[in-house]
């Protein structure tokens, strides 16, 4: 078990490497809080798992013509979760009547934590709007995911956030429009412009 964890940290570890050193210094085009993605606009991968809110499956391919932004969470980290909630929210908050245009998709990085009601609890504290979806899931239902987003879930038993922050827009045409380092370096002011480009778009 051990060895399954510390090949895991590295692939984290090398994961975070991959998509910093890849990344522009400059802003993605049309984006303010973004860098340019590694090998350039790509389809994102879709997803189709519980959605915590409904508790019904939740399938990517429904936001088909919708922009989205993609973040990946889990409800009891203490630092840079609740920031990134903290930005999204406060984006949306900012889009006002425009925010029924957009959706943000979370992917849980860990199973046993993020239950349902865990999850509903998060939200509710956090403020996040309606179309908020927080997939959920096993590990063996998650872990695909992870590997498609090349994201590294939060490692078992770590007290601190060990897991992959980023976020993810996502064009109405499911394409991955930029990279935006997330938990306090994303101004929810810049992420909001980040929104209305995609709206625009």
């Amino acid at each position: 078990m051990i060895a399954v964890v510390s090949l895991l940290a590295l692939l984290v570890l090398a994961a975070v490497f991959i998509l910093t050193s890849n990344s522009t210094k400059a802003d993605a085009p049309g984006l303010r809080a973004a860098t340019e993605y590694p090998g350039g606009s790509v389809p994102a991968p879709t997803m189709r798992l519980e959605d915590a809110v409904s508790g019904k499956p939740f399938d990517t391919a429904s936001l088909d013509g919708r922009p989205y932004m993609v973040t990946f969470l889990y409800t009891h980290c203490p630092d840079v979760c609740p920031l990134i909630g903290a930005e999204l929210s406060t984006a949306f908050r900012e889009l006002g009547a425009q925010a029924k245009n957009v959706d943000v998709v979370a992917l849980s990085v860990d199973p046993r934590g993020d239950t349902r009601s865990a999850v509903q609890a998060w939200l509710k504290l956090h403020r996040e709007p309606a179309d908020f979806h927080y997939l959920i899931g096993s590990e063996e239902e998650l872990q695909p995911y992870w590997e498609a987003w090349h994201v590294g879930p939060q490692i078992a038993g770590d007290p601190d956030s060990s897991h992959t922050a980023v976020i993810y827009p996502i064009t109405r045409e499911g394409k991955i429009a930029a990279i935006i380092n997330a938990g306090g370096q994303a101004p929810s002011s810049d992420l909001a412009y980040d929104f209305r480009s995609l709206i625009a778009s």
